[in-house]
């Protein structure tokens, strides 16, 4: 961005110019009503139907995003470019109200106000200082980028977990553990990108739907490593759909969905700009890590292309007792390129690629931090994941013709030179196409069809093995809300597969899936919430490095089912906000297959627990509170991490805390989180160890200087009291002969960014 005054006054007409178009283009009334009804007092909604009321909860964040879930939630489509508005903020909204309350709620602060004209638009209105009337700013269509998630608001959505640009801005990740930061329901362990897992409520996210702008990944490797190697600088969202996840989140969603979306250029293009860019230069103290990114991007005529490109090196770090954790130096490079073109008419290509490469020398086990009763060194390990993607949509679409289609290839290569060469390899090349029936506000269906073509590849010098999985599937998912109180979500989809083993062997199986949730404003400050799912798995594809050659399937494969239900409910009263709700994940015929044990060997396995969560906002930040209490359970009795390599873990009890407050007359943010954990003594009565408990501390301070809004400085303390601890969710922490991979002590970051 210019920080110059000369481009300031163009931005902001540019910013209410598109504020005017998002809440415009929906929030209309049909041409004969807005004839009678004439212009609305400046700052209203006025209808010829009594005013409704919707449940709203838009936490304090930039204007785009916000509007965008306003939108969602009050069952309107927003279609105006985040990126315009992207320099306002707004204190949030929170509570059951009628659109036009939460509406005047959010835009509190702004200095913009809106009213109906007669031609049935809402106008923006910037009141100019000393004069008594506005300055009217006629509204504008402007082409908008892909939308946030576009059943937001619905019965589906009420337990996931949505991690915004917002979120990522202010957590600035280097890992998947800072992108879930303060989320106590999802917990990443590991230490260093190479080895970290995603659980969701204990269940490991190879049990997942997961997706990167829309590609399904398969990305089950290496038990040693981690099963999704991402770099959160490529990130703009994500979203967790714990347990119960809806019939179009893909197959696979035993245990629920994580949809990762990467950046496009109307995320990061400045107002009124054409071409842009920016270069960011960050130094870490604990093992001295450079990292050096930048990013140039442009859009005219509605053709958009962004490069982006990333590389990090350091050498190892040291835990909280000073010890270096030899394995865990810093050599990850990052790429993403994007092209996308956006017509007139709304039709919307996008083209991109993207690829994480991590090469460096890991423990012999990269996932563990020593084998005391072995002796052990480091080896290369060489992980590249790469994903691509083909998305055509129509972002601005709200009648009965919403198409979307996806094409996507993404792999994951794992190299281990030494000793034997050797090889991991899994494929996805998958797709889908569907349409959503926009029936009215809050009311619609999603119809469509998907396919995989999974594959598992080991191979060394003298081994090429491989298994392989196809897939089709038919979906359709309602999201309806026949009174405006309840919101109601239920879907179906079969799916039918052919799977093949090493030795050719071919079986195949199909079955259904369903899922049913619901959403009820029992009182306009509380909502009830539940969700149940029976989900069709199919047959999992082995883990690389597992495979043997000598494998007979003659005994029969079994396809993995789940059993998912949720119940809870939500408080929101001004500014305030509490939660509660149980869980509980049954999985039937999961796939544990070893070397030499053969590939049908199976096992039951669940999560079940509760989890809390308490905030509250203010115009200007927020303090929120998560907890959780996890169980594990593998045949009825304790799961440890072992038995649980691609199942789940025994996560126990987690506390988070997240905070931060914006000084915005000086551009100054402060903030920080706390990750606790309580001792857990599960383990004990199966002759294990019990699982020490910590409390981790961090702070950060971020300024942006308003003579010089180009550039932005940030600082964190991380680790604050340097705490000596391996985080929940990794690897060998209740037996005996193993010491876990620790997670880095004390360390401090400094960044600068600046744009152009």
């Amino acid at each position: 961005m210019n920080g110059k005054a000369a481009h300031n006054q163009p931005a902001l007409r540019l910013a209410a110019l598109a504020l005017s178009s998002a809440i415009g283009a929906q929030m209309v009334l049909p041409p004969a009503a807005a004839a009678q009804a004439g212009a609305a007092a400046p700052g209203s909604i006025q209808t010829s139907q009594a005013p409704v009321q919707r449940s709203f909860e838009i936490p304090p964040q930039p204007l785009p995003d916000a509007l965008t879930l306003f939108g969602r939630q009050a069952g309107m489509q927003v279609s105006a470019h985040g990126d315009l508005v992207r320099r306002a903020r707004t204190g949030g909204v929170a509570g059951t109200m009628t659109p036009e309350a939460a509406l005047r709620q959010l835009l509190a602060g702004t200095g913009y106000t809106f009213r109906l004209d007669g031609n049935g638009a809402v106008i923006l209105e910037q009141p100019l200082p000393g004069r008594s009337q506005a300055t009217t700013l006629e509204p504008v269509m402007v082409q908008g980028a892909a939308p946030l998630d576009r059943h937001a608001g619905a019965a589906d959505r009420s337990n996931s977990i949505a991690i915004t640009a917002a979120d990522l801005d202010r957590r600035n990740p280097t890992t998947l553990k800072g992108v879930f930061a303060g989320e106590a329901t999802v917990s990443v362990g590991g230490a260093q990108p190479l080895s970290q897992k995603v659980y969701v409520q204990g269940v490991e996210e190879t049990n997942l739907a997961v997706s990167i702008d829309g590609a399904r990944q398969n990305n089950k490797v290496f038990h040693h490593s981690g099963t999704n190697l991402i770099d959160p600088a490529l990130l703009k969202r994500a979203r967790v759909d714990p347990g119960v996840a809806p019939a179009d989140a893909g197959p696979g969603a035993l245990g629920g969905a994580i949809a990762y979306e990467t950046v496009d250029v109307a995320d990061v293009l400045a107002p009124g700009r054409t071409v842009g860019g920016f270069v960011t230069g960050t130094y870490n103290s604990n093992g001295n890590t450079f990292t050096k990114a930048g990013s140039v991007f442009a859009r005219a005529d509605g053709f958009e292309i962004l490069g982006f490109g990333q590389l990090a090196n350091g050498s190892n770090y040291k835990d909280g007792n000073g010890n270096e954790m030899v394995g865990t130096g810093t050599d990850l490079k990052s790429f993403l390129g994007k092209t996308a073109y956006e017509s007139t008419g709304g039709h919307r290509f996008e083209v991109s690629g993207e690829q994480v490469h991590d090469e460096a020398q890991r423990r012999f086990r990269a996932n563990i931090g020593r084998l005391t009763n072995r002796n052990e060194g480091a080896r290369l390990y060489d992980m590249k994941r790469q994903n691509f993607a083909f998305n055509y949509s129509m972002p601005n679409a709200t009648g009965l013709w919403d198409p979307k289609i996806v094409l996507g290839y993404g792999r994951t290569r794992l190299g281990i030179p030494e000793p034997y060469g050797s090889i991991g390899e899994t494929s996805s090349l998958s797709g889908k196409a569907e349409n959503t029936f926009h029936l009215g506000p809050g009311n619609s269906i999603t119809v469509g069809a998907d396919f995989y073509d999974d594959k598992a590849l080991y191979k060394d010098p003298s081994t090429k093995i491989r298994e392989s999985a196809t897939n089709t599937g038919l979906y359709a998912q309602a999201r309806l809300t026949p009174v405006e109180s309840l919101r109601l979500s239920f879907g179906l989809r079969g799916d039918r597969q052919r799977f093949k083993g090493v030795d050719d062997t071919e079986i195949d199986d199909s079955g259904l899936s369903a899922n049913a949730s619901v959403a009820y404003d029992v009182l306009q400050v509380v909502t009830l919430k539940a969700g149940y799912s029976r989900v069709f798995g199919g047959i999992v594809l082995a883990e690389n490095f597992i495979m043997n050659e000598a494998w007979s399937y003659a005994q029969g494969m079994k396809a993995i089912e789940a059993e998912n239900a949720t119940l809870g409910f939500e408080v929101n009263h001004g500014g305030f906000h509490f939660g509660a709700g149980v869980f509980r994940s049954t999985f039937d015929h999961a796939r544990k297959e070893t070397f030499a044990g053969g590939p049908h060997l199976t096992a039951d396995f669940r999560t079940q627990g509760y989890h809390l969560a308490a905030g509250y906002s203010w115009a200007s930040g927020f303090v929120r509170a998560t907890y959780t209490d996890t169980e594990f359970e593998v045949g009825g009795a304790f799961g440890d991490s072992d038995m649980g390599r691609y199942l789940g873990t025994p996560i126990g009890q987690i506390f988070r805390v997240e905070a931060a407050h914006r000084f915005a007359d000086i551009g100054l943010t402060l903030g920080g989180t706390l990750d606790a954990a309580l001792k857990n003594k599960d383990p004990v009565e199966y002759g294990l160890k019990p699982m020490k408990g910590y409390a981790v501390a961090s702070l950060y301070a971020e300024y942006r200087p308003a003579f010089a809004d180009y550039v932005t400085l940030r600082a964190e303390a991380n680790n604050l009291f340097d705490a000596a601890y391996a985080d929940r969710a990794t690897y060998g922490q209740e037996f005996s002969n193993v010491l876990p991979l620790y997670e880095p002590g004390r360390s401090f970051l400094v960044r600068a960014k600046v744009d152009f």
